[in-house]
């Protein structure tokens, strides 16, 4: 595979701009306290167009910038992008990575990377915590991930509805 620069550039833009909806956009959309996870979507693009090593080059930095904002321990969210970010790449197809993102299989995979995300954050965040199991994993690990798995829909219909073109 080629080294194309330009579409490194691109990725690296299409992570910011989802760091800047996860931190502006994303608490107002909350619902009981679950809110998606906007940069796990882009981090899935990049898992199924490029493979494992590049989505998890991108989500650390994506979890770091989120993390540092929030204020809250530096590492969990990179933790979790990173280890999702190379799960959803199992599902990678090389030849069909451009048909893949625009179907229903690619919500499904975000749904399978939002639970990996989900319990990876859960198991690292709140293993401290005095909390019901139970709870956290109906709140923060099936909400989010069902959540997630919407909002992701939007991206797939806007990239299945333009068809071949608009490049990704």
């Amino acid at each position: 595979m080629q080294l194309n620069v330009r579409t490194y550039v691109l990725y690296a833009l299409l992570i910011l701009v989802t760091v800047i909806l996860q931190i502006s956009i994303v608490p107002l959309i909350r619902v009981m306290e679950v809110a998606p996870s906007i940069p796990l979507i882009g981090i899935a693009l990049i898992s199924l167009r490029e493979g494992p090593t590049p989505a998890m080059l991108y989500g650390f930095p994506a979890g770091l910038l989120i993390d540092g904002y929030a204020g809250e321990v530096v590492g969990i969210s990179s933790l979790a992008l990173t280890i999702a970010g190379f799960a959803m790449s199992f599902f990678r197809d090389p030849e069909k990575s451009a048909l893949l993102i625009r179907s229903g299989k690619a919500v499904t995979i975000v749904l399978f990377g939002a639970v990996i995300y989900s319990i990876v954050y859960a198991l690292a965040y709140f293993r401290t915590l005095d909390v019901d199991i139970a709870a956290i994993v109906l709140r923060h690990v099936i909400g989010t991930s069902v959540y997630t798995a919407v909002v992701s829909t939007i991206p797939v219909l806007i990239l299945a509805r333009t068809g071949s073109r608009l490049r990704v």
